[in-house]
Parts: C-alpha cells; structure tokens; sequence
C-alpha cells in the first residue's frame, strides 16, 4: 500500500500534497462546525471537491483523518512557536540578562498569536480544537507532553525558575506559567463572544498588532515581579 502512495514525478507529489492538504482544511471546518459524529466522509469529500475514495488512499478513516487534523495543527503551531523556543534555550544556556530572556519569551508568545489568529484556516482550527479535542481526546493525550503548549508551559516555567533563582517553589512556578501563557487562549477561544465583550467578530490585523503588545506588555511586568531582590 506504502508504494501506491508515491508519486512518480515532482508534479503529481505536489498535486497529492495539495488534495491532502485541501482535505484537511475541509475536515477541520466541518469537524469544528458539525462535531466527529455530525459530518460523514462524503461529506467531507464534496467539500473539498475530491472523489470519496481519495479519503481512505490517504487516510484510511474517518479516524485516520481526525487525527490528520491534529497533526497538522501541531505541525503548524510549531512552526510559528519552535524557532523562538529554540532561541530561549540559548538563551538561557548563554546566561542571558534578564531584560534579554524576557524578551526572549515574549517573542515566543508573539509567535503563539500569529499563528491562532494570523492564518487563514485559524477560525477553523480554533473552533475544532474547542468542540471536537476534548470529546475525542483519546487520539491527542500521547502527543499531549511533547506539543507547542507543553512546551511554552515548560520554557515559561524555567524562565521563572532562572529569574527567580530559587525563590518560588515549582507548583507555584508552573501555575505562574500557566497564568502567562493562557493570556492568548483566552481571544483563542472566545471567538464565539467577541462581539459581545469586545463589540467586533474577528482580530484584525490591526488588533493582533494590539493584542501582541499588550500580552508582551503584561508579560513582561509578570516575569519581572518573579526576580529576586538582591540582598
């Protein structure tokens, strides 16, 4: 089955590629808007304009496409997040200023609002993520320790950890980090009530820029109340 899946030229692997990922971005639509059990196969198929049977050749299931979708967000959240990440642990390796990990970090939450609310399909994946993971979270939890989220948990708390050498006991620490990191879930999942709270549907641009500024902002203020005071 492995060797029908390959393409024989660069042309027909990147046209598989794109129905892959038109299939995809179908399916975390209607997944989001209809719920794992409320959307069929076909359904997604027609969508997306493909024959039915393009879904099992590429995912073999309903299931199989499911946790596609979950991949390809993971996928996609590293991709905005992982390069700053990276650059924090050199960071902290380096023995960087405090102002300069900081900084560091903030950069890495910038990175985390691009990509809930920068990208074309980032409604889609946030009302998939918010309707669909906690019902069929079974196909998530293995994969739960090593994601972009656990590893924003996991630098936040080991940039507390360094600012306040020691000061601040670990439950502490990662309840902190949490409290940090989930400044930007809160927009993320409240698309349903922006209207209400903030009397627009959508962060624009405009307000991304804000929304950036104001997390760094606030993050910034956090992480240096954790610093130690000298003597």
């Amino acid at each position: 089955m492995t060797g029908l899946r390959r393409r024989k030229t660069d042309g027909g692997y990147a046209r598989g590629e794109e129905t892959r990922a038109r299939i995809i971005l179908t399916a975390l639509s209607l997944f989001g808007e209809r719920g794992f059990d409320g959307v069929s196969t076909r359904d997604i198929a027609t969508q997306a304009g493909v024959p039915a049977p393009s879904l099992q050749y590429y995912f073999t299931n309903k299931e199989g496409l499911y946790a596609a979708c979950i991949a390809d967000i993971q996928a996609a959240a590293a991709k905005a997040v992982n390069p700053a990440l990276e650059a924090l642990d050199a960071l902290l390796r380096a023995k960087a200023t405090d102002g300069q990990i900081i900084d560091g970090y903030c950069t890495a939450l910038d990175g985390l609002a691009d990509f809930m609310f920068a990208s074309p399909d980032a409604a889609s994946r946030a009302l998939f993520m918010r309707r669909i993971m906690p019902v069929k979270s079974t196909l998530m939890k293995a994969d739960a320790s090593k994601g972009t989220g656990a590893r924003l948990q996991d630098s936040c708390t080991r940039v507390i950890a360094r600012l306040s050498d020691g000061g601040i006991a670990e439950d502490e620490m990662r309840m902190m980090a949490l409290a940090i990191t989930g400044q930007l879930f809160s927009f993320h999942f409240s698309r349903d009530y922006l209207k209400v709270l903030l009397g627009h549907d959508e962060i624009t641009p405009e307000q991304l820029t804000t929304l950036k500024q104001i997390v760094r902002r606030q993050t910034t203020l956090l992480l240096k109340a954790c610093r130690r005071k000298a003597g």
